[in-house]
């Protein structure tokens, strides 16, 4: 028994070790990819832009939803890219010693413009620049008349580095800029920039095909778990 655990042990270092046919030269922005997602939205109380509440206070909870994304590259290694998500948040409306549940809705997408560049046999970096826009909409809580007028857009960067660790499992880091990341405390415009920095990973179980999940830490932050089809 000893000894065939042994054997399987040599045989997982040695997979991992290997060099196998997948590395950051064979890694691509060719992609359609979608999945579920979940989130929270912090300092949703400080917000302007959601009416009818009076002076009560906003407090709002993680909920879920689903995304999808997806990418093409072009020759010389550019890409342009797509993501969308609408994931809803639990809503607590607080006035006095009374507490009403309810809800609305977030919805985020952004296309743009990249670059990847492959820098080893495992390792490539990549630039992107978006247009990114971002929606609060459809609150409701029993008893009150909610208005939300939160929409926007702006302009977003992100820089990346993907690390092939093994032929079928690459992890993915990034910090990214985007001019609607986080709800505005004062002024006009209902949100305002935040710099966010995510992680990912996938594993390819099949060439053309992985399962990956990621999390990104901002003032919204996600979680997300999905499925990826590579061409």
């Amino acid at each position: 028994m000893l000894y065939r655990y042994k054997v399987i042990a040599l045989v997982i270092v040695a997979a991992l070790a290997t060099p196998g046919t997948a590395c950051a030269q064979d890694v691509k922005f060719a992609y359609i990819e979608g999945g579920i997602i979940g989130g929270f939205v912090n300092d949703i109380e400080t917000s302007g832009a959601v009416a009818g509440a009076g002076s009560s206070s906003l407090e709002s909870d993680a909920d879920g939803g689903g995304f999808i994304g997806g990418a093409w590259q072009f020759e010389n290694n550019v890409h342009v890219f797509g993501e969308y998500a609408s994931l809803g948040q639990e809503l607590e409306v607080r006035s006095g010693t009374n507490t009403v549940t309810g809800e609305y809705d977030v919805v985020r997408w952004r296309i743009g413009l990249g670059y990847l560049y492959p820098s080893s046999e495992r390792v490539a970096y990549y630039g992107r620049l978006s247009l990114d826009q971002l929606e609060f909409k459809d609150a409701q809580a029993a008893g009150f008349n909610l208005d939300v007028d939160a929409d926007d857009s702006g302009v977003g960067a992100e820089v990346g580095i993907i690390w092939a660790a093994t032929p079928t499992f690459h992890l993915q880091g990034h910090a990214r800029y985007t001019a609607v990341g986080e709800v505005a405390s004062s002024g006009s415009d209902p949100f305002d920039a935040d710099v966010l920095i995510g992680v990912n990973g996938r594993w390819h179980f099949r060439p053309n095909m992985a399962v990956f999940g990621g999390y990104e830490l901002g003032k919204i932050t996600t979680v997300n778990v999905g499925l990826r089809f590579v061409f």
